[in-house]
C-alpha cells in the first residue's frame, strides 16, 4: 500500500486552480451567496420525527463502517495490451504529484509506462502539458477537474489521433473525447445524505447547523443541495442556514467569517464543511478563541493531515475524506477496459464517514478500501 507523507494536503486546490480557468465557471451555485435560514429553532424530537431519527442513524451506521469493496466486482475478462504509454498532467500543488505517484505505481501495475507533466495550473501550461503528452506518443492522457473549455482543441486533437482521455472531479460529461469521468458532482452529492445522518442522529433531532459552501466551485452544488434535502427529512424540526465564502478567503480570513456568523447566531450547535481542507484548516483554534470549541461540532468532506489531526484532538467530529486511491485507480480500471475492449464501468468511489475511531494515520494519505490494490489487480488479472 502506497503512503505518503505530506504537509497540510488541500484537495480543494486542484479543483481551484482548474476551475478558475474560465470565469464562466464562477457562477453562485449550491447553497447561495447569503444566509438563508429555513425552519424555526431546533425542537426535540416527538412523535413522526423518531421516524426521522432512526433513518439517519441507521444511515450513520452503514456509512461509518469502512467499506471493504472498491465498488468494480466485473473482472475486465480480456487481456489487457501491455506497453501503453501513460501522461499525468499535474496541476501544480503538492495533491496532484501524490496523484502522479499513485498513478505511476497503478500503471506499472498494467505492465504500462507513466510519466508526469509538470505544470502551474494554468490554461496556457495545461495546453502546452497536453500537446507534450501527445507529441511524446502517449496513449492516454489523464488531467484531473477538467475544464472543456480550456482544452478544447487538445482534447479534439487526441479524440482524432486516438488518444484516450480520462478525468476526475469535473462537471464535464463524458463523451466528445472524454472517455471516463469519476467523483462527479452527482456521485459526490451522496456525501451530503451521511453528513445530514451524522448531524441529525448524533444530536438525537436537536441540531442547529450552518453550512458552509464555496459556491464557486460548481462541482459542490449537489452536495449542499442533498445535504440540505436530507437533513429536513431526517429532522424537519431542526434549523439550517448556509453562507458562502469565496475564493478570495480561502487559506486567508475564511474561519472568522465562520466564527462571526456564529458569534451573531448562539444557537448552532454544527458547522458542516462542503470542502474541510479549504474551510478547516484554522478553524477549530479560531473556535476555542472565541469561547466555542466545546459549543460547536465540526464535520465535512474532503481532508487531509491537518483535518486527521483535528479528528484525532477531538476538534472536528468527522469527514467523508478524498480517497486518492481509489480515483486513480478507477480512471486506470477505465483504460485498461478501453484497451482491451471491455465495457467502462462508471462506478463511483467508495465513500466512508469517518470519526477519531477507526482513523488509520493523522499523518499521511490512506485508501479507503485497505486491500484497494489487490482488488484491482484481480479484476485486471494481474498479480502483485
Amino acid at each position: 500500500m502506497l503512503t505518503h507523507r505530506r504537509s497540510p494536503v488541500r484537495a480543494w486546490r486542484i479543483a481551484a486552480l482548474l476551475t478558475t480557468m474560465a470565469a464562466a465557471l464562477f457562477v453562485a451555485v449550491g447553497c447561495g451567496s447569503s444566509s438563508n435560514s429555513s425552519g424555526g429553532s431546533s425542537t426535540p424530537a416527538s412523535g413522526n420525527a423518531l421516524a426521522g431519527i432512526t433513518k439517519a442513524e441507521s444511515v450513520v451506521k452503514q456509512a461509518t463502517a469502512r467499506p471493504t469493496s472498491i465498488g468494480i466486482t466485473k473482472p475486465i475478462g480480456k487481456p489487457v495490451p501491455t506497453g501503453k504509454k501513460l501522461a499525468f498532467i499535474s496541476c501544480g500543488v503538492e495533491a496532484c504529484d501524490v496523484q502522479g505517484k499513485i498513478i505511476a505505481q497503478g500503471a506499472k501495475d498494467l505492465g504500462w509506462t507513466a510519466s508526469t507533466i509538470a505544470t502551474d495550473g494554468s490554461p496556457e501550461k495545461l495546453q502546452g502539458a497536453f500537446e507534450t503528452a501527445m507529441r511524446n506518443g502517449a496513449d492516454a492522457v489523464i488531467l484531473n477537474a477538467v475544464n472543456r473549455a480550456a482544452v478544447a482543441k487538445q482534447i479534439a486533437e487526441a479524440k482524432q489521433k486516438g488518444v484516450a482521455f480520462v478525468t476526475c472531479c469535473s462537471t464535464e460529461p463524458t463523451g466528445n473525447g472524454i472517455l471516463y469521468n469519476t467523483s462527479t458532482a452527482q456521485q459526490n452529492g451522496e456525501i451530503g445524505q451521511d453528513l445530514a445522518a451524522q448531524v441529525v442522529a448524533d444530536s438525537k433531532g436537536k441540531a442547529d447547523t450552518l453550512y458552509v459552501n464555496i459556491s464557486a466551485f460548481q462541482i459542490l452544488a449537489n452536495l449542499g443541495t442533498s445535504f440540505q434535502q436530507a437533513y429536513k427529512q431526517y429532522c424537519p424540526g431542526c434549523s439550517i442556514d448556509s453562507i458562502d465564502i469565496p475564493l478570495t478567503a480561502l487559506g486567508k480570513d475564511a474561519p472568522d467569517r465562520i466564527v462571526s456568523y456564529l458569534r451573531s447566531h448562539p444557537k448552532v450547535n454544527y458547522v458542516v464543511l462542503s470542502v474541510s481542507d479549504a474551510l478547516g484548516t484554522g478553524l477549530p483554534a479560531a473556535l476555542q478563541a472565541a469561547g466555542l470549541g466545546g459549543k460547536v461540532k465540526i464535520v465535512g468532506q474532503g481532508g487531509g493531515t491537518q483535518i486527521f489531526q483535528y479528528i484525532s484532538g477531538g476538534q472536528v467530529q468527522s469527514i467523508v475524506p478524498f480517497d486518492y486511491y481509489a480515483v486513480d485507480y478507477l480512471m486506470l480500471d477505465a483504460l485498461a477496459r478501453h484497451f482491451a475492449g471491455a465495457p467502462i464501468q462508471n462506478t463511483a468511489p467508495p465513500r466512508w464517514l469517518m470519526g477519531k475511531t477507526g482513523l488509520p494515520s493523522t499523518s499521511d494519505l490512506f485508501p479507503v478500501v485497505a486491500n484497494y490494490r489487490d482488488q484491482f489487480l484481480k479484476l485486471w488479472g494481474k498479480t502483485s
